[in-house]
């Protein structure tokens, strides 16, 4: 399980140069330049909510915030990126997670949304495995000035719930078969 912490200024490099590509900075964070430099990053987190650090040990393993947000009714996830050599092993869906339940009960959201770039294949099915809805899709031009569709995805705290139950449910019915 990992740990959570504020964002701390000495966290900056370490973070922004978990963006490997331009692609992969595009998808967290499209109006900054490749390659990530700790400046930016700063300047794109300086508004959002709940800057939040998740660590395994002292391994820094992603990170993520709220943004466009109104306590106790709505925010949307943002800036959410995983190390690098940490990737396809669970903990894109525990920073969710994380954020979800902090969205919930610390800071009272009645929904939360995100938004993913069609190119994301890994986040789309990650956000609908997690019970979001997609609700719109935008037209925006990338960092290679094409044409991409931007997902635009919603959760209530009621139906995220839900997910969780039946996420439970399909575990215990999966271990039992293999009894």
């Amino acid at each position: 399980m990992l740990n959570s912490r504020e964002l701390n200024p000495t966290d900056f490099p370490t973070i922004s140069a978990f963006a490997q590509t331009a692609e992969e900075l595009f998808y967290i964070a499209p109006f900054a330049d490749f390659p990530w430099q700790a400046k930016q990053f700063a300047e794109a987190i300086h508004d959002r909510l709940s800057n939040t650090v998740f660590l395994d040990g002292e391994t820094i393993i992603g990170f993520a915030n709220f943004y466009d947000y109104e306590l106790g009714d709505n925010a949307f996830i943002g800036n959410v990126i995983i190390n690098p050599e940490k990737r396809r092993a669970g903990y894109g869906k525990q920073v969710l997670q994380y954020m979800l339940e902090k969205g919930f009960t610390e800071h009272g959201f009645q929904e939360i949304h995100l938004s993913c770039f069609s190119g994301n294949t890994a986040g789309l099915l990650l956000y609908r495995k997690l019970g979001f809805k997609p609700y719109g899709i935008e037209q925006r031009t990338d960092y290679k000035n094409e044409s991409v569709a931007l997902v635009n995805f919603s959760l209530t705290e009621s139906d995220y719930r839900q997910t969780l139950s039946d996420l439970k449910l399909n575990q215990i019915t999966a271990k039992l078969t293999n009894i």
